[in-house]
């Protein structure tokens, strides 16, 4: 294993204020910048730092040195219209506005900060007492035991905190309540240092306030960045978190009762998610004297992937702190979830 530290992005200004600015741009994603005035020594960081950050002011001198082309450089100017052509000429792929200091943030933590893209799940019921929550904690616990970082969501801040569901409600870090007051952008390893985690799997859960969340965005955005796989149990009234999580979502998951009231609850909700994700398939829950798989695949008109039955077990382990995982019915809809989305 690799212990050293990364390169830090570079900036090239000889002014303090832009330094400043620059500086705390970069500490947006959890990293500390090297500043050079000097446009003849910048050539030793030019191909080692993760992303160079050019005062316009050096532009010219820059064109003059001769510089390799490389990937993420970004030019910020007072006038960017006027900048482009010699930004396009150092083969800058963006010129921000100085101005703009918000626009600037984002786009140095998109280059900086975290992993990639996650694979997004959001896991919805189509009423209450179906058993989402459980398979959404389920599918992030099977995401780990295949070896994927993950992180649970929780959506609903009126359910108590998923973490209950999990047995994490113990495990010390940051929920909803300290993260909801984060303002601006949110680091990915920032985050992923301050998460509770139990048994390998992260949580972002809500506390036992049942305050909501006001601006979700930077800390799901920090959660794509920095996972391989989010998981998330959003409640089916959608509100602003619910919107966000499945609007990030690769596939949304919605659980139904096999009974004539589930499938239509489930119509209405298929149709409020269809203008936010792509990609929708139900898991059902037997019920006595129920409708076939095959009926409630055609009644709601989205694909069922896997059934979720009964457990003797799980009332008890849930109750106990010991989750879901040794429901096997649980974890075979849990799998089935995972393979749909290529997670195998």
């Amino acid at each position: 294993m690799d212990d050293r530290a990364p390169d830090p992005p570079l900036v090239v200004t000889a002014d303090p204020a832009f330094a400043e600015s620059a500086r705390r741009w970069c500490a947006a994603a959890g990293r500390e910048a090297e500043t050079l005035a000097d446009v003849g020594s910048v050539r030793r960081a030019w191909r080692s730092a993760p992303l160079v950050l050019v005062d316009e002011r050096r532009l010219d001198g820059l064109l003059g040195t001769d510089l390799p082309r490389r990937d993420d450089v970004m030019v910020v100017a007072a006038d960017p219209a006027g900048a482009w052509r010699a930004a396009l000429d150092l083969g800058a792929r963006d010129v921000l506005d100085l101005e703009q200091d918000a626009a600037i943030v984002g786009a140095v933590v998109r280059a900086l900060d975290g992993v990639g893209e996650a694979c997004a799940i959001s896991v919805v019921g189509a009423c209450g007492g179906v058993g989402a929550s459980t398979l959404a904690a389920a599918t992030a616990q099977l995401a780990v035991r295949r070896e994927l970082s993950a992180v649970l969501v929780d959506g609903d801040a009126a359910g108590g905190g998923l973490d209950l569901v999990t047995g994490a409600e113990s495990a010390a870090g940051s929920r909803w309540d300290d993260l909801d007051e984060v303002v601006g952008h949110v680091g990915a390893d920032e985050l992923r240092s301050t998460l509770p985690v139990h048994r390998g799997l992260a949580h972002v859960a809500f506390g036992r306030s049942g305050r909501r969340v006001v601006g979700p965005a930077p800390v799901i955005s920090a959660a794509v960045r920095g996972f391989d796989v989010v998981v998330a149990d959003v409640p089916r009234h959608l509100d602003e978190l619910g919107r966000e999580l499945v609007s990030r979502s690769v596939l949304t998951v919605v659980v139904v009762p096999r009974r004539l009231a589930g499938v239509v609850a489930a119509r209405g909700l298929v149709e409020r998610l269809e203008p936010l994700t792509d990609a929708v398939v139900a898991v059902t829950r037997g019920c006595p004297a129920g409708m076939s798989r095959a009926a409630v695949a055609n009644e709601v008109a989205v694909p069922v992937v896997a059934d979720l039955g009964t457990s003797r077990r799980l009332a008890t382990d849930l109750e106990h702190g010991l989750g879901p995982m040794r429901a096997r019915t649980v974890v075979q809809a849990a799998r089935r979830v995972l393979d749909t989305v290529g997670l195998r």
